[in-house]
């Protein structure tokens, strides 16, 4: 097989392949351009997803006739001049890739004016060539009009998402530019709606507009430097917090990046404070020497190389700590949480009938039969239980004719309300609990669109909530199931799942997702104390189900240890 070299028209789409993904690619790279420009307001309007247009405007300081030709071609820069630049780097780009490998795969019209231009010029470049150039007029600054994206790649435009995920996509983007450059005033509006307007200020401002004043306010700032480095941010204390990490947003040097290092920074701030797996929101912005920053080592440009590591680490873990502290949030110190080989028995409440239960294997094992209830297992039998008590505050101990069983509570009735639930949105007829006072709950654009798709199937299950203007919604009634949760928070989960890239667009899947988070949201938690009473009524309830051994997740609810193997244990 003999080997050729690449023609220029592909060589460019295999370059531009790798700096742009989907029209969230086109999106960064445009906006990066306008704030590396000095731009203070950019306006980005999106048609189809940026599937018909993506067009950016900005006031910055625009380029000349000549400029604009050469900003066509590929690697022409004016950020770097040698490679010894790449280690002094402040831009946001450098490479002078942005501008021809979107022009190699799209429609794209550029009108500039530089501040000394008397007049400005539109070029027009179909597929990497220029078909049109004249003078025009235009104020100074930069538009970017970006048509028919990847028509002449049909393989990439085969595998972009749907509208609504590549739209999510473009606004997570912009909302990571408005925390790095709060000063600079941005506004998207998607097929002809405004979803986003921020008219500039500091981080606070930014946060508000887009996860909403309540938490803005609850946010603490941090600060810390040494030696050249320096963090600052805001961060939530315990009261807030997310299923996944969609609101940890880091920063060096105003990129938006990465980093598995600073990411373990910020979540061990918060081990003893968060229950397990949730996760805070934060913006954590670094600054450091150029110099101890490689931002060259990935296309898109969104991870990159620190050799002050271990300095960036101590820094943000204790600013990050320092501001959880502040908010009077209680640690929990899990290295003093019992071990499995030496946990101890706490038994349950206990009246005269029942007798005492000691800590041993016999006083569980002689305790006085008690009413219980039964469910099959897996081979086909009736277990008769009875709890006997708590380990950890996480598993309830219970006594069947065949052993010792141990029942996760949380999974258990996180089982027990979601076949209440999906029973209830079958039917359309779920319970709800009128609030007190309605809550309004402020929501990301991209969540707050999932939402409105998903409405039906909300009220099906029992919420009464409505639009209430800018991405908010007023919380009128919950499901009675989970009249104990916050709403805000349990609205907050609902839509981050909703919106995220694994939902599609099936009715019945929107409603499992929903289900599954108002359940594992509204259960009782790992570390919650049961009563007798209660461990009995859920053990009651968990026989009634369908699937009795494993959650909504698919993990596993019981683990038994049969009467045989304690008999071994035992020599007996």
């Amino acid at each position: 097989m003999g080997i050729n070299i690449l023609d220029e028209s592909t060589a460019s789409k295999i370059a531009a392949g790798e700096v742009i993904e989907r029209p969230a690619s086109v999106v960064k790279e445009l906006v990066e351009n306008a704030l590396d420009a000095g731009a203070k307001r950019i306006d980005i309007d999106i048609k189809d997803a940026g599937r018909s247009l993506i067009r950016v405007t900005d006031d910055g300081c625009g380029m000349s006739r000549e400029d604009a030709v050469l900003s066509l071609q590929r690697h022409a820069t004016s950020k770097i001049r040698s490679a010894d630049d790449l280690s002094s780097i402040t831009t946001l780009g450098f490479r002078g890739e942005a501008l021809p490998s979107i022009a190699s795969v799209s429609h794209l019209t550029l009108v500039t004016r530089g501040a000394e231009d008397e007049s400005g010029v539109r070029l027009c470049v179909v597929g990497g060539e220029v078909t049109e150039m004249e003078d025009v007029g235009a104020p100074v600054g930069t538009q970017v009009s970006v048509a028919r994206l990847f028509y002449n790649t049909p393989a990439r435009l085969k595998f972009l998402k749907r509208d609504a995920t590549e739209t999510r996509q473009i606004t997570e983007t912009v909302t990571r530019f408005l925390f790095s450059h709060p000063d600079t005033s941005f506004r998207l509006r998607v097929d002809g709606r405004e979803t986003l307007q921020y008219g500039g200020g500091d981080l606070r401002a930014a946060v508000a507009a887009t996860w909403g004043h309540e938490t803005a306010r609850a946010m603490q700032p941090i600060e810390a430097q040494a030696d050249g480095v320096s963090v600052r941010g805001l961060v939530t204390g315990h009261a807030i917090h997310r299923a996944t990490r969609s609101r940890e947003f880091l920063y060096v040097n105003r990129r938006w990046i990465r980093h598995r290092g600073m990411t373990h920074a910020l979540e061990e701030a918060y081990r003893g404070v968060l229950p397990d797996k949730r996760f805070p929101s934060a913006v954590i912005l670094v600054e450091v020497e150029p110099h101890a920053v490689d931002v060259n080592v990935h296309p898109t440009k969104a991870e990159v190389k620190l050799t002050r590591d271990g300095d960036i680490h101590h820094l943000v873990l204790g600013a990050v700590r320092r501001g959880v502290e502040s908010t009077g949030a209680p640690v929990m110190d899990r290295a003093l949480a019992p071990s499995a080989p030496s946990a101890t028995l706490r038994t349950a409440p206990h009246s005269a009938q029942q007798g005492e239960l000691s800590g041993g294997w016999s006083g569980m094992l002689a305790a006085p039969s008690v009413l219980s209830p039964s469910f099959q297992s897996a081979a086909g039998g009736n277990l008769e239980l009875r709890p006997l008590a708590q380990l950890r505050e996480t598993y309830i101990l219970a006594e069947s004719r065949a052993g010792l069983l141990l029942v996760d509570q949380h999974r258990a009735q996180e089982r027990v309300l979601y076949e209440r639930l999906a029973q209830a949105g079958r039917s359309g007829s779920g319970e709800s609990q009128t609030l007190l006072s309605p809550v309004v709950v402020q929501l990301q654009p991209q969540e707050a669109q999932a939402v409105a798709h998903s409405s039906a199937e909300l009220t099906s299950v029992g919420f009464d909530i409505e639009p209430f203007g800018n991405d908010a919604f007023l919380v009128r009634a919950v499901p009675v199931d989970v009249k104990d949760t916050d709403p805000q928070a349990l609205l907050n989960d609902i839509a981050e799942e909703l919106s995220g890239e694994a939902t599609i667009s099936s009715v019945d899947h929107r409603r499992e997702k929903l289900l599954i988070t108002l359940c594992c949201r509204s259960a009782i938690k790992a570390g919650d104390r049961l009563s007798h009473e209660e461990m009995t009524h859920l053990l009651r309830n968990l026989s009634a189900t369908s699937r009795p051994y494993t959650c909504p997740h698919g993990w596993p609810i019981v683990m038994t240890i049969s009467n045989l193997e304690i008999d071994r244990k035992f020599n007996r």
